[in-house]
């Protein structure tokens, strides 16, 4: 059994920027579909939590997601509800995700789980979607509430734990994914072992702070004062990607703007709106997208703002399956 997405992402993964320049697709290869930019936690590291994000916080419409699926169908691009908010909030989650698979695309959702009933698990077991990815933080209670203002830790295993126990076939594939900061090693193993069994994959990566202006953060002086101390501590080698985003898929906030990638918390960029504009144009003739492209692919990350801050980090990331 393997991710259904996986294909995608180790297209994402394979070769330079130069080289994914010379090989572009005529229309993205997924697109992150950003349901909502509101969300019911409020966790330290991200700017909608930490209440930095300088959009107001939308929900999308019937249809707007109905026009992007219309023309994901030409071309079979899977559809991600991801963005800067918690896609299980959308009222209409299910019908949306519905139909995307009844147009036979792939779909997948990342979520904090908070919405995770037992109705919802019904629901995602009914729905078509082929992939979803639990967030968690940390690897313990304490960590995980420490950076998420809730302790949620511990029902969200159940909540996982159930929908697996629930399955009766691959589909969705179920991912879990956390973040630590300066948890020690030991306790990263038991999250590991504890975790490894209520899923396919499991990833760690490192809490990052680069990207975000802690400055605007809505924080408490202790919290800041905490976040700068883990930022300053960081030991993990930077280096920026072969870029994945400009190159592979799009990103569309959930008033219908495609921006350049879903590092764009805040709409610098402007692609155009789908509700105007047809997704291929936006994608092949978008002036933002063109620029990005051809610098990135000279490797001028730091001359471009969403860019210049956006790394990979070696020695970070670890796939467990």
């Amino acid at each position: 059994m393997t991710n259904p997405f996986q294909h995608l992402y180790d297209e994402c993964n394979s070769g330079d920027s130069a080289a994914k320049l010379k090989r572009l697709p005529s229309f993205p290869t997924h697109i992150d579909v950003e349901l909502t930019s509101a969300c019911n936690y409020r966790c330290l590291m991200c700017p909608t939590g930490n209440l930095s994000l300088q959009r107001p916080a939308g929900f999308m419409s019937w249809e707007t997601f109905d026009k992007i699926v219309e023309e994901c169908t030409q071309f079979g691009t899977g559809i991600r509800f991801i963005g800067w908010g918690e896609p299980m909030m959308h009222p209409e989650f299910f019908r949306f995700v519905r139909r995307a698979a009844d147009a036979l695309l792939l779909t997948h959702v990342n979520t904090n789980g908070s919405k995770m009933d037992d109705y919802a698990i019904k629901m995602i077991l009914g729905v078509g979607l082929d992939s979803i990815k639990f967030s968690f933080q940390g690897t313990d209670p304490a960590s995980y509430a420490e950076m998420r203002n809730i302790d949620a830790f511990d029902d969200l295993f159940h909540k996982v734990r159930r929908l697996h126990m629930m399955r009766s076939s691959p589909s969705p594939w179920i991912s879990i994914s956390t973040s630590v900061t300066d948890e020690h090693p030991s306790t990263i193993e038991v999250f590991k072992r504890k975790f490894g069994g209520i899923c396919d994959q499991l990833s760690v990566g490192h809490t990052t702070f680069d990207f975000m202006d802690l400055s605007a953060a809505r924080l408490s002086e202790e919290q800041v004062a905490r976040l700068n101390d883990l930022a300053g501590r960081q030991t993990v080698e930077k280096k920026h990607p072969a870029c994945p985003e400009v190159y592979d898929k799009l990103s569309i906030h959930n008033d219908g703007t495609a921006r350049v990638c879903c590092n764009d918390f805040d709409g610098i960029t402007d692609l155009g709106n789908v509700n105007d504009t047809p997704i291929e144009e936006i994608w092949k003739h978008a002036y933002d997208m063109v620029i990005y492209r051809r610098i990135l692919a000279d490797g001028g990350h730091d001359q471009l703002a969403n860019c210049k801050d956006c790394y990979n980090y070696a020695g970070l990331h670890e796939d467990v399956e």
